[in-house]
């Protein structure tokens, strides 16, 4: 479907490749059900945290839509 899409939180990883579905693990969470807050526990420690767009089927949009990256500690 055109236009239509959800974000997915990315933990501690890297973009995956552009023409393929995202991962669903511990590294690529979804937000398929309209989400806008979710809480996460992650170990003490630096962590990095980015999200990235993708279609009804999980494909990065074409352009690719995603934020910077950003580094959080956690105590």
């Amino acid at each position: 479907m055109p236009n239509v899409g959800h974000h997915h939180l990315l933990i501690d990883t890297d973009l995956p490749p552009m023409d393929k579905e995202i991962p669903s693990d511990r590294n690529y969470l979804h937000f398929g059900a309209g989400e806008t807050e979710t809480m996460i526990e992650l170990p003490p420690g630096k962590h990095t945290l980015q999200l990235l767009m993708g279609d009804d089927k999980h494909v990065p949009h074409d352009p690719p839509v995603y934020s910077k990256k950003i580094t959080i500690y956690v105590k």
